[in-house]
């Protein structure tokens, strides 16, 4: 009609896709703490590019008001163990494992092991 003005008809999402898995995890420990290893993939001027990012599980709880588990935003000083750990076995992982599609030569020295301490 005239004079009226509608927004074009979009295509419904497939919500039928496969959720996207992490690369590695590891963890949970006790009240859930763990890391997740996830390959990206982009697009760039130069062409595809490949990277890994790093997420931190939060802690959780149960609430028992709602009665339902929630995500803390902060973590105990009984946590730090557990995600020093996680931390360390995912830098250790990163460092040693190469990405999808990168060539290693065969003389080629492996990358440096991570250090035992947290250097700060």
């Amino acid at each position: 009609m005239p004079g009226t003005s509608q927004s074009p008809v979009t295509p419904a999402r497939n919500d039928r896709r496969k959720p996207r898995q992490p690369e590695k995890k590891i963890g949970p420990f006790a009240g859930g703490v763990g890391v997740a290893i996830w390959i990206n993939r982009v697009q760039t001027d130069d062409g595809p590019k490949t990277f890994r990012s790093i997420t931190i599980n939060p802690r959780r709880f149960f609430d028992q008001e709602t009665q339902q588990w929630k995500d803390a935003g902060s973590y105990n000083p009984t946590d730090l163990p557990a995600l020093i750990f996680a931390l360390q076995q995912a830098q250790g992982y990163v460092f040693q494992t190469p990405l999808p599609g990168q060539i290693v030569s065969e003389g080629e020295a492996p990358p440096p092991a991570p250090p035992d301490e947290i250097p700060f």
